[in-house]
């Protein structure tokens, strides 16, 4: 009986820890889909700031080359 007994523990062990890897992975791939989610962001965001520049860089240039030249005297 002691055999089956230890046999037991071993087995409920052995698959404590696999649930626990699991969890640990589902958790992790978790973490990792939130970063990525971010990421994704951050770079829409980039390209909203840079098409915002880019547009204020135009009309600046617009505005500095296009306009009469005043004169002081």
């Amino acid at each position: 009986m002691s055999a089956d007994s230890e046999r037991s523990e071993a087995v409920i062990e052995d698959f404590k820890k696999r649930k626990l890897a699991r969890s640990a992975l589902r958790r992790i791939r978790e973490v990792i889909y939130g970063f990525e989610q971010d990421r994704a962001a951050d770079v829409r965001m980039a390209r909203i700031g840079i098409t915002i520049i880019l547009v204020m860089l135009g009309l600046a240039a617009y505005l500095f080359f296009g306009s009469d030249s005043l004169t002081l005297g």
